[in-house]
């Protein structure tokens, strides 16, 4: 059995402590968009409820008045996704395949380097890379389940 040296398990464990760290904080980044966004859907049917029982109430509904307020929160709403949101969202998921990508491929090699080696520093630098693999398939798995988990208005 083959011995991997301290300098490469030291850049194997720097490699999966940098690519699972920036992967969490991207992930962190895309969950607190799609919250901050379903955030405003509902404040802003919270508002058109109030608007709209306070219209009903005093008895000067129209149609141009619902017309009018309609447009603009939905115009709100269409600024608020697509010029601001929809952007920033779409560039944190490309970023966060891509650090996914290389991910798999350091676990992978490293998993491989685990079972065909022995580490240079015994059981205790065998153990610290059994750990920093753990969290970086724990990364990953995140990533995965954000990836795929429905949105709360999903169709958007």
């Amino acid at each position: 059995m083959a011995i991997l040296s301290e300098e490469d398990r030291k850049l194997i464990i720097s490699l999966l402590n940098e690519y699972s760290e920036k992967l969490l904080n991207i992930c962190e980044q895309i969950d607190r968009q799609q919250r901050n966004f379903d955030f405003l859907w509902l404040l802003l049917a919270f508002a058109w409820t109030m608007v709209f029982y306070w219209l009903f109430s005093t008895k000067i509904i129209t149609i141009l008045t619902i017309l009018t307020i309609t447009i603009v929160s939905q115009s709100f709403v269409i600024y608020i996704y697509f010029g601001i949101q929809q952007p920033r969202l779409e560039l944190l998921q490309r970023k966060a395949s891509i650090i996914s990508a290389k991910l798999e491929k350091v676990i992978r090699a490293a998993s491989q380097a685990q079972e065909h080696t022995t580490m240079a520093g015994g059981f205790f630098s065998d153990l610290e890379v059994d750990l920093r693999l753990s969290d970086a398939e724990y990364a990953l798995q995140h990533y995965k389940n954000l990836a795929k988990k429905r949105k709360f208005f999903g169709y958007f």
